[in-house]
């Protein structure tokens, strides 16, 4: 009889799992295709690394949530395959995989297996007791979390019960020897008096066997519609994780007859943005450094792949009728039938636009989540189409734009000013110094705003100190577009990015030097993109070398006293991962103590400026420039160090709002060594 009964179970579990998956997924055929299983080995890597051992989970202040996630995730693995013994035990009694019963494997999995039973409770408590007690502000809390934690623990309890009681009945178990989880279910049996023969120990054998087996085929086809279809999809999510940089943005191919000019609707996103939105385990880890989120502007990563989620789920029977027309190669068909929505648009309606302009694009979202999710993409894609297509973006972006198309910088200065810094210094262009080694590109913020003017001059000083053959371009420099791409201006970013490829290619241009991250991340990482194949050089990873190598010799006690903190820049640490180039500088002036903010390298915090949102207007109360500063602030440092231009001007600008400016000095790392080193005359050819 268990067997008709187990065979039932089977068939109205996997048919109903499979009907219920085929809702989830036929969505993701309306969505526009992608290539995303190329590069087999990195992609098995990467979900090793990151899904299998579960890298992301344990970060300095997720310690204990994490292990217990871990705990979970792992165990579950190992009690699967107790669950197929089960299953196959409601056929024949006492099943086991083939090489199991009573063998040194069988021995050797009975004792992991229970291991792990005692650990997914043990982390089901944790889970549930952080929870209950400490409500973290950065995770959803909602019974369905609860009830899914107390369902597992019960699983794992099931087993536990199972084990005992068929031990109990059967004395010579072999499993008995390693199986203590089964054991000391025996031993609570017997204590209360329950023996081999008794009908209540059949009982409880059954109901742990038949229990657990119901709870887990309950629990799969539950998986589907709740939060924990993340515990399938999660595996797939990362495996198709992006292989581009950390730091680059997907080139729109605006040549394509059918060019989708950014995303309106969900059928304009790529398929993985839906398998995104399905994985995202309402964990909040993407909002707990999120500068936005952290200074109570409208978005939070999180929230934002939660609400996209709820959309597809609304839009799903539509989607499936389009998944339909589109594997008929009816494409046109399916583009009308999605204009046919009558319920809410996803930008401006389910994602309201002041959420995707809260973005810095500070990437602490994409590099903290642990099931790469690829929000940043999220809010680029929908920007592009505000920008290019609907001419919707706030006001003063207006005044930007026109700056980069009339003069290709944001301050809208004259062109023909750009380079008037260069001669008092000496610098030569590639026509006067055809020989160089590093073009020099200075960007528009060392060129234009007269606080980071004296960078510029500071790094040109310690390169001809140093000997390093260079030149710059002067008035012929343009915008690099990494601004303009972030806010969603793909076009405008397009024609600068390949007018400098085409300059650049003419002049023979092989290894490029900048002071400023953003352009660092896009032209070391995005340029390629449009035929630019530079090496590209941060001025600190440089100057970090010059000294090492004893070129530069800083020999000038450093001016000012007290403690020096470094701030990590966001495009150049958590994207491009310098974290200690900058650090080596600042170390290298003699008599500076170099100390640590509590958010720091990979968890540092965003300056504010990043994603266009340098040229947005922010309420006092909002501007995380200021929420930064009082982090530096809370080192107990004297001095603000810098390696991005960005950073100084919002840093600066916040210690300024504090009146500190007299008490706190924010300086950029080659301002700091170039005062330290000892002058001596221009290195012949600089």
């Amino acid at each position: 009889m268990s067997w008709m009964l187990m065979s039932a179970l089977l068939l109205i579990t996997l048919t109903a799992f499979g009907w219920s998956m085929l809702r989830r997924t036929a969505p993701l055929f309306a969505m526009q295709p992608e290539k995303r299983w190329d590069r087999l080995g990195r992609r098995t890597a990467n979900l090793i690394v990151t899904a299998m051992f579960q890298r992301r989970f344990v970060q300095r202040w997720e310690f204990v949530h994490g292990l217990a996630h871990i705990l979970i995730f792992w165990g579950f693995l190992a009690v699967g395959l107790n669950t197929v013994h089960l299953v196959g035990r409601g056929f024949v009694e006492d099943w086991s995989l083939p090489g199991f019963h009573g063998t040194w494997l069988g021995l050797g999995y009975a004792a992991l297996k229970d291991l792990f039973v005692a650990l997914v409770m043990l982390g089901t408590l944790i889970a549930l007791f952080r929870r209950i007690a400490f409500k973290p502000e950065r995770m959803t809390l909602s019974w369905e979390a609860n009830l899914i934690l107390l369902w597992i623990f019960c699983m794992m309890l099931l087993d536990v019960v199972y084990g005992g009681a068929l031990f109990v009945r059967q004395p010579g178990h072999p499993e008995q020897q390693t199986a203590f989880m089964g054991v000391l279910g025996r031993e609570v049996l017997l204590a209360l008096g329950l023996g081999a023969g008794d009908t209540a120990t059949r009982v409880l054998q059954d109901v742990g066997m038949w229990g657990h087996v119901i709870l887990v085929f309950g629990f799969l086809n539950y998986l589907p519609y709740g939060k924990h279809f993340h515990v399938i999809t999660s595996l797939p999510n990362v495996f198709a994780g992006d292989l581009k940089h950390r730091g680059e943005l997907g080139k729109q191919d605006l040549e394509r007859e059918d060019a989708i000019y950014g995303v309106s609707q969900l059928e304009d996103f790529p398929w993985k943005r839906a398998l995104d939105m399905y994985t995202c385990t309402e964990c909040g880890r993407c909002q707990a450094n999120c500068p936005a989120h952290m200074t109570s502007k409208p978005l939070s990563p999180k929230r934002l792949i939660m609400d996209e989620r709820d959309h597809l789920k609304q839009k799903t029977p539509l989607m499936l009728r389009e998944a339909r027309l589109r594997l008929r190669g009816e494409k046109d068909k399916a583009q009308e039938l999605a204009a046919s929505w009558e319920g809410k648009p996803l930008v401006g309606g389910v994602i309201e636009e002041e959420v995707l302009w809260s973005c810095t694009t500070c990437g602490h979202c994409v590099t903290n989540c642990p099931v790469a999710i690829e929000h940043i993409d999220h809010i680029v894609d929908q920007r592009r189409y505000l920008v290019q297509v609907e001419s919707r973006f706030p006001k003063e972006l207006t005044t930007v734009f026109k700056g980069w198309e009339n003069m290709s910088n944001p301050w809208g200065l004259a062109s023909n000013s750009r380079g008037d810094w260069m001669a008092e210094l000496g610098v030569k262009t590639p026509a006067e110094e055809p020989e160089f080694e590093y073009l020099y590109y200075v960007g528009c913020a060392g060129s234009f705003d007269d606080r980071n003017k004296k960078i510029t001059r500071a790094t040109v000083t310690l390169l001809q100190q140093a000997g390093v053959r260079f030149a710059c371009l002067g008035n012929d420099e343009t915008c690099c577009g990494e601004t303009a791409r972030r806010i969603g201006n793909e076009y405008l970013a397009q024609s600068m990015m390949s007018a400098n490829v085409e300059l650049w290619n003419g002049l023979g241009v092989k290894k490029i030097l900048t002071a400023c991250p953003h352009c660092y991340n896009t032209l070391k990482n995005e340029y390629a993109q449009f035929g630019g194949r530079y090496e590209v050089v941060h001025h600190a990873e440089l100057f970090a070398r010059l000294v090492a190598e004893g070129r530069l010799r800083p020999s000038r006690a450093a001016e000012r006293q007290g403690a020096v903190v470094y701030h990590d820049s966001c495009y150049l640490g958590r994207y491009n991962q310098l974290y200690d180039a900058p650090r080596q500088v600042v170390r290298a002036v003699p008599g500076v103590r170099l100390v640590e903010a509590e958010r720091r390298r990979q968890l540092g915090f965003c300056c504010g400026a990043g994603g266009g949102r340098m040229w947005m207007e922010e309420a006092p109360e909002q501007r995380v420039n200021l929420k930064r500063a009082e982090q530096l602030l809370e080192a107990g440092a004297k001095t603000f160090a810098t390696a991005c231009p960005y950073c100084l001007i919002m840093l600066d600008d916040a210690i300024k709002q504090k009146g500190l400016e007299e008490e706190i000095k924010v300086l950029d790392v080659a301002e700091m060594l170039d005062r330290s080193v000892e002058k001596k005359e221009p290195a012949a050819g600089a």
